[in-house]
């Protein structure tokens, strides 16, 4: 349950909701205009993490200013429930734009070029998606895809943890994941980078990695690797 306001916001409707927490559209009296806020899930024992986790997805957008990564406009925490205000796109994702209608491949790489530009704004800015896919990409009524959801995003000095004992008992973890267990991964197991499967360090390769299985899946209609598991698409990458 969410209050009707979050500070100078009016919370309208549920746009969806995720692993992290919901999407709602709401109105800015302040600014006077409609924008998405995204609301994180209550979770006293986790509040740390996942403010930080938050914040860190405000910091790493609000970097970047390019047409085709979503804005962000506003950050914060109001009675422990914290929020990141956006620009609103009134349209669909990349996933649900192909399902719509057959699409040429012309169409198809159009718009995946446009959503490269953005994701290659962000890697400009210092920064790893680690999650792209195509319903990571909204689509404005415009026509304009913006990549959104940098909630992996990692700043891209950081590595994952140095030791290969330790990154091997973390691939080994994950590997035993169920497929659809994507919240426990950082990423989608789909669409992950062979770094990723081993729970290595990503950076802006991993990142076209993604893009190239995302743009492969909508030219031929079928993902380039295959499995029903995480291991079973692990061995396959």
């Amino acid at each position: 349950a969410v209050t009707q306001r979050l500070g100078r916001f009016v919370i309208l409707r549920r746009l969806g909701a995720g692993n992290m927490g919901s999407v709602f559209a709401a109105y800015d009296e302040q600014l006077d205009r409609k924008v998405a806020v995204k609301l994180l899930h209550a979770a006293p024992i986790e509040h740390a993490t996942r403010r930080m986790r938050v914040l860190r997805e405000a910091q790493a957008m609000a970097r970047i200013s390019h047409p085709n990564v979503v804005h962000v406009y506003d950050v914060g925490e109001i009675q422990d429930q914290i929020f990141i205000a956006m620009e609103f796109i009134d349209g669909t994702t990349i996933a649900d734009w192909q399902r719509q209608r057959p699409r040429s491949w012309q169409e198809l790489t159009a718009i995946y070029r446009q959503a490269g530009q953005g994701l290659h704004a962000a890697h400009q800015a210092g920064l790893v998606h680690r999650d792209f896919k195509p319903e990571n990409v909204l689509i404005a009524p415009d026509g304009q895809p913006r990549v959104a959801d940098f909630g992996l995003a990692r700043l891209g000095g950081e590595t994952a943890p140095a030791r290969e004992t330790q990154e091997s008992e973390q691939s080994q973890a994950v590997l035993k994941i169920a497929l659809t267990a994507t919240g426990m991964l950082s990423g989608t197991p789909r669409y992950m980078s062979p770094e990723q499967f081993s729970c290595g360090p990503a950076d802006s390769r991993s990142d076209q990695f993604s893009f190239c299985v995302a743009l492969y899946e909508a030219l031929f209609q079928q993902p380039p690797f295959s499995g029903s598991t995480v291991a079973e698409v692990a061995a396959e990458v």
